[in-house]
């Protein structure tokens, strides 16, 4: 577990040992966890790199089928292309295909507070730059009806733990698997340390300068009832677990990291 060198203060092992090699870093964009403005940056980084993505305009089919072609696909170009980073919304699924396929890439995500995230994936999901937000407002006219629909609770958990184990409800379980097959996890309340992490395993440490797909109303996200905010942590509590640990690990170890990254 890569991680665990780090969480156990051993740094320099860590940044050596989950450096950015051969196969591609791959990150797993969470829908509304700084992933627009990360990926941006560390496709710079790292080219040449592929975006993984569906077209969200077309509704013949289930997203998740058209993300299952869209990573057939990466599949088939990355090795010959010399890919180097990719990111997209990809499922658990679909990261067990690729650590099968690419045994040495470093898979990479960021997590953000439940509640936040929740409420700012609702907003961009109703807002104009959304293709599909007519069709989205009139299946959930309220934050309620998002909230209290199964399929989009835990979302995070969705993108990064495997069904078998997603479906036992364990959080334990769930943060033992993200240790394993994760090379980082940062957490957007701690995007500067997290993003100058990301930045030096890809080899090039640098500070954050890119601010994009961020919701206009943004700053109001923490001003739902605390009456919400407990319904969406109770919807979520996967999501609550995974992102409370990672968190508090990294925040824990924050303060060396950010020595030992101004000395290098």
């Amino acid at each position: 577990m890569l991680m665990q060198a780090l969480f156990d203060g051993r740094i320099d092992d860590y940044l050596r040992d989950a450096a950015v090699g051969v196969d591609p870093c791959i990150l797993v964009h969470i829908p509304k966890t700084a992933g627009t403005s990360l990926r941006a940056e560390l496709a710079a980084l790292l080219p040449p790199d592929v975006n993984i993505v569906v077209d969200y305009t077309d509704t013949s089919r289930s997203f998740h089928a058209r993300m299952d072609d869209a990573v057939d696909r990466f599949m088939a170009e990355a090795g010959p292309a010399g890919i180097r980073f990719a990111s997209g919304h990809i499922l658990a699924r679909h990261v067990a295909r690729l650590q099968a396929c690419f045994a040495d890439a470093r898979f990479v995500t960021m997590l953000r507070n439940p509640v936040d995230r929740v409420v700012s994936d609702y907003r961009h999901q109703r807002s104009r730059r959304h293709p599909v937000h007519e069709a989205f407002i009139a299946r959930f006219p309220t934050l309620e009806d998002y909230v209290d629909f199964a399929p989009e609770q835990n979302k995070m958990a969705q993108h990064l733990v495997p069904e078998p184990i997603l479906g036992g409800g364990r959080a334990p379980a769930c943060i033992a698997h993200v240790m394993r097959a994760y090379a980082f996890v940062g957490i957007q309340e701690m995007y500067e340390i997290s993003f100058r992490t990301l930045t030096a395993l890809a080899g090039r440490q640098g500070g954050p300068r890119i601010r994009a797909n961020v919701n206009d109303d943004d700053e109001d996200e923490r001003r739902v009832t605390t009456a919400m905010a407990q319904r969406i942590r109770e919807a979520n509590r996967l999501d609550l677990a995974l992102y409370d640990h990672f968190h508090g690990r990294l925040a824990g170890v924050a303060p060396r990291l950010a020595e030992a990254l101004a000395d290098r």
